[in-house]
């Protein structure tokens, strides 16, 4: 799968995407061998959506509307293991 995943570091995803899920597409990458840090964002409260996200080994789920912060802060954890933090 040449995507451009494996040169990111880090992935945003819908847990709704038009064409499946950001569940599954982070299953699919992992398949491929691409182990990027994963941020997943929702309108879906379901606790069983959160567990499923959360089994699938991201940093951060995150439930819409969030704060900036919220999404900043997974973002940092990143940052922080890729360069000692200076991203933000």
């Amino acid at each position: 799968m040449k995507s451009g995943f494996e040169k990111a570091a880090c992935v945003i995803l819908d847990i709704n995407l038009n064409d499946g899920s950001g569940i599954e597409l982070r299953h699919r990458l992992k398949a491929e061998g691409i182990s990027v840090p994963v941020i997943y964002m929702t309108g879906n409260e379901h606790p069983a959506v959160r567990t499923a996200a959360l089994d699938s080994g991201c940093i951060a789920f995150l439930t819409k509307p969030f704060s900036t912060q919220e999404l900043i802060e997974p973002l940092k954890k990143v940052a922080g293991q890729l360069n000692g933090g200076d991203m933000f």
